[in-house]
């Protein structure tokens, strides 16, 4: 059959501007429904095949899914690719649970439930006490939190990887395990090549029957790249994107959940930045269009968040690594404000200086993003856990905040249970000491030591089960496409859970803010000023402060993020002593190091409703705090202050899976100016990661009241992004609170 075709080299052109905001009303304006459809295919191929070995079963139904799925051309027909039948449409996992993510309730309200009675017997019965929640993993998808190796992706070709599949599978030291596995990495690879060709018919047909000449181009040149990528290596930009577009959605498909980061796509894409610098600004509409086919990747409707971006940076050279398609996708993002993907900049002293201003401009309007990271300590701490220089400085974020190395390093993000909140731990311990061992704590010390033995006691709880459920994980719902797309996954011919080039365990911390203001508030109001005994402290949290002088004096503590040592002196001692107790437990069972991330999310409201109240001054049930900066309304001496406080945190050492650090800014404050300064400032002194949003408090108001006049405007949450009037009270109110109280530092006196 003959098809005609675009030029390749004319295929990153196009005849008029893209009507973005056609493409962006289609998808934001959709109501969130539930899409069956790869529930019932699923359910079909796992019933076919359920003979078969797990990985080629579990590469058999992504088979099936791929070659049978509805093709989405019209959505967005810019690109090709989808994973639900229509837009918001949520593509269900029901192999794991069907049910939803607790996170997206919080965030979006009225999703709360959704899946509720939306799901027929026929799907629920199928996998009543077989799916993996009913088996012990309870994921509500693959967990997610990686990055595959684009450049294998983009400039070899999957074809590529099918021959070093194969091989593997013909040498004589392949094990028969492996061979399994390599027969299914096979079939999944070969099943997305087919998608693409799928995609490159169905879209040849469109243009067929298309009325409008620029729309018939649209889909021939769509028709042209799926018949290129991802099999072969792309030829141009366009190419390119679109095999990084069919990769993050046939991810999804396959079952990765949350949390599948498009990684370095500026460095993956380098060879085609002349076509970026002839063409800037069809490039930025190109990558605005590329963002809202992402945006569509609708396994939680409008709740699927945390495809992160990644762009800019130096490599171990000290060279930077920004190029036009750095810019483009700075551009894209500020033409089209999508909350997810989500985009975050890697900074350090030789960034391109256009590449800067531009982040600082965006910062100043208000975007949110981009989100920006400190080259230098990220860098080290991942060396100092055992990632090769050169590696370390080809890191991206893969979640949240959370940091790994494209197609290279895994464990650095995959929870698995491994998290713990320092107030959780602080508050146990004073609520479950009998009132004669309070009394006997004499000092901060004395309670630090009780704190470290706590701490210690946790980790030797906690951490030892990470590699049973690993291994349960890969046994029952391996990813055979996805460890193909990782780098030497041929070689390895296992499962992504079993083997990487780095595995660098992480445990996930919150908290901190709170532990270090109530550490504080002990200080002062027990053994300096005497005004309690810490045993009337505890029974006034048992009575849930209830006591208005007892909270006012809480108050009046000293608070963490105004650059004050009677406070800032506990975070550092409270790190430490987790510092110590780690090891100890490491050591104790046999474990190899693992790296710290501070992440949040809308975890600090999932936190707060299991902690009664704390010395912090919260009452139970509150949140905790967002950010490892301040707690809101806590930093009266402005934002300098703030960030002084966070910098004698090491966060190299101390936080090496990265931390999130929210600071809110008054739009009087947030000239690109002052934020460029404060960015430099805070990154010069040893500062790793800056969320900034720059907040009106009258717009947030209005936004509320006339939803539909500030359909654009996006926000920076704690660890995600979102279009404000999409976010539930709770958090549009937490916006609000944050804005008001940088509002009323910024008052004179």
């Amino acid at each position: 059959m003959n098809h005609a075709t675009v030029d390749p080299d004319a295929a990153s052109l196009v005849t008029s501007r893209l009507p973005l905001r056609q493409l962006a009303d289609r998808l934001f304006t959709a109501a969130d429904t539930v899409c069956l459809e790869r529930a019932n295919l699923v359910t079909e191929a796992w019933q076919h095949h359920e003979h078969e070995p797990r990985p080629v079963l579990r590469a058999r139904v992504l088979e099936h899914v791929l070659g049978h799925m509805t093709l989405d051309l019209e959505t967005n027909p810019i690109f090709a690719g989808n994973n639900s039948t229509r837009p918001r449409g949520w593509m269900l996992l029901p192999e794991y649970r069907l049910d939803g993510d607790g996170q997206v309730g919080i965030e979006h309200a009225e999703l709360r439930n959704f899946l509720d009675d939306k799901i027929p017997p026929n799907i629920t019965d199928a996998w009543r006490g077989r799916c993996a929640a009913d088996l012990g993993l309870g994921a509500t998808g693959g967990d997610g939190h990686l990055a595959v190796d684009l450049d294998a992706i983009v400039n070899r070709g999957l074809a590529a990887v099918v021959r070093d599949v194969e091989q593997r599978e013909r040498s004589e030291a392949t094990c028969p395990d492996q061979r399994i596995y390599l027969h299914a990495m096979r079939i999944a690879l070969n099943a997305m090549i087919n998608w693409a060709h799928r995609y490159a018919d169905t879209a040849d047909q469109a243009a067929d029957a298309a009325n409008d000449p620029q729309l018939a181009f649209w889909h021939r040149r769509v028709a042209t790249a799926c018949r290129q990528v991802p099999e072969y290596p792309a030829r141009n930009l366009y190419e390119g994107l679109q095999a990084i577009a069919l990769t993050q959605l046939a991810l999804a498909i396959e079952g990765q959940a949350l949390s599948v980061s498009v990684g370095l796509p500026d460095r993956a894409l380098a060879r085609f930045a002349g076509e970026a610098e002839r063409e800037p600004d069809a490039t930025a509409d190109l990558v605005a269009a590329f963002l809202l086919k992402l945006a569509a990747n609708a396994i939680f409707g409008k709740g699927s968040k945390t495809q992160a971006i990644t762009v800019g940076g130096a490599d171990h050279m000290g060279r930077d690594c920004c190029n036009a398609i750095t810019l483009a996708f700075l551009e894209g993002f500020d033409r089209m404000p999508v909350a997810d993907p989500h985009l975050f900049l890697r900074w350090h002293g030789r960034l391109d200086a256009c590449v800067g201003d531009k982040a600082c401009q965006m910062l100043s309007r208000g975007r949110s993003m981009p989100l920006l990271v400190h080259d230098a300590p990220t860098a080290a701490g991942l060396i100092d856990a055992g990632v090769a220089v050169a590696d370390a400085w080809d890191y991206c974020v893969i979640g949240c905040n959370e940091l790994g190395i494209p197609g290279r390093l895994f464990d650095s993000a995959v929870g698995l249970g491994n998290g713990f909140n320092d107030l959780a731990i602080l508050n146990t311990l004073l609520l479950e000491t009998s009132e004669a061992e309070l009394d006997a704590i004499r000092g901060m010390d004395d309670l630090l030591e009780r704190l470290e033995a706590a701490y210690e006691a946790h980790f030797r709880h906690l951490l030892p089960g990470r590699a049973e459920r690993q291994r349960l994980t890969a046994a029952l719902m391996p990813n055979p496409l996805t460890s193909a797309l990782m780098r030497g996954g041929a070689a390895r011919a296992c499962d992504v859970m079993q083997n990487m080039p780095y595995r660098t365990p992480c445990i996930f911390t919150r908290g901190l803010a709170n532990a270090v203001d109530a550490f504080a508030a002990i200080e002062q109001l027990v053994f300096r000023r005497g005004q309690y005994t810490l045993r009337a402290l505890v029974e006034a949290l048992r009575q849930n402060l209830d006591d208005a002088t007892v909270r006012e004096r809480l108050s009046d503590a000293p608070k963490w993020g105004n650059d004050d040592m009677r406070a800032d002196r506990w975070a550092e001692a409270l790190i430490a002593l987790r510092r110590r107790a780690v090891e100890r437990a490491e050591a104790a069972c046999g474990l190899a190091k693992h790296v710290v991330c501070h992440v949040v999310r809308s975890l600090h409201h999932v936190d707060g409703r299991q902690i009664a109240a704390s010395l912090d001054g919260r009452r139970a049930g509150s949140p905790v705090g967002d950010s490892i900066g301040a707690l809101p309304g806590s930093a009266t001496q402005g934002p300098t202050a703030m960030l002084a406080s966070v910098l004698k945190v090491d966060a190299g050492r101390d936080f090496a899976g990265g931390y999130n650090l929210n600071l809110t800014l008054p739009p009087a404050q947030a000239a690109p100016q002052v934020i460029r300064a404060l960015v430099e400032g805070f990154f010069d002194d040893g500062g790793q990661e800056l969320q900034i949003n720059v907040l009106d408090v009258a717009q947030l108001h209005a936004a509320r009241e006339h939803p539909e006049r500030h359909r654009d405007l996006a926000v920076r949450v704690a660890g995600l992004s979102a279009r404000f009037i999409e976010l539930s009270d709770v958090e549009q109110l937490e916006l609000i609170a944050r804005a008001e109280a940088v509002g009323e530092v910024d008052k004179p006196a």
